[in-house]
């Protein structure tokens, strides 16, 4: 039993099943190896492997060698298809989950930017104050610069937020040394 958990374990035997699981005729083992991008040898193997344990079966007409699905092999295949439709939905719902915390995150720091440059730029504040909100704004960057985003919309907004930060303190640095 073990053989088999290591067989099916292995991404090309799945690929190579689902490849014939979609086309159900009868099929060349060149052409399975060219459908999963890899080495007719290696393609070759996992076939010999897997009609010895029953899951497909190859016969010869004139000098050519077919292979195709037992009912077995079938019904295996399509658990497996079944399997990597559900693991598809999965990383489809937990990118798209991502990309919901990645943009709350974005507004959260554009939010609080625009905030603490409204206060500290007001030239409202007395020294104290503005201290703090520099303070503020070398936390706000700090957080920003450790965050990692995903995709490279969120990276590049996260450049823009950073730079109007670096700007922000240099305007902030001038008001301070008027005290």
């Amino acid at each position: 039993m073990e053989d088999l958990k290591e067989l099916f374990f292995n991404r090309k035997t799945v690929e190579i099943l689902l490849s014939m699981l979609e086309d159900e005729k009868p099929r060349y083992p060149k052409v399975i190896a060219e459908e999963v991008d890899s080495m007719y040898p290696h393609v070759f193997n996992i076939l010999k492997e897997l009609e010895s344990l029953g899951l497909v079966e190859s016969y010869k007409e004139g000098r050519i060698r077919f292979i195709r699905l037992t009912k077995e092999g079938k019904s295996i295949s399509e658990k497996f298809q079944k399997i990597y439709s559900d693991l598809d939905t999965f990383q489809q719902n937990f990118n798209e989950e991502r990309k919901r915390e990645d943009a709350i995150a974005i507004n959260r720091f554009r939010d609080n930017l625009q905030s603490i440059e409204y206060r500290l730029l007001s030239e409202k504040l007395d020294k104290k104050d503005s201290f703090k909100e520099v303070l503020k704004l070398s936390k706000l960057r700090t957080e920003l610069e450790r965050t990692n985003f995903r995709n490279d919309n969120d990276k590049e907004e996260k450049n823009k937020l950073l730079k109007k930060i670096y700007y922000i303190e240099e305007k902030a640095k001038l008001l301070l040394i008027k005290f």
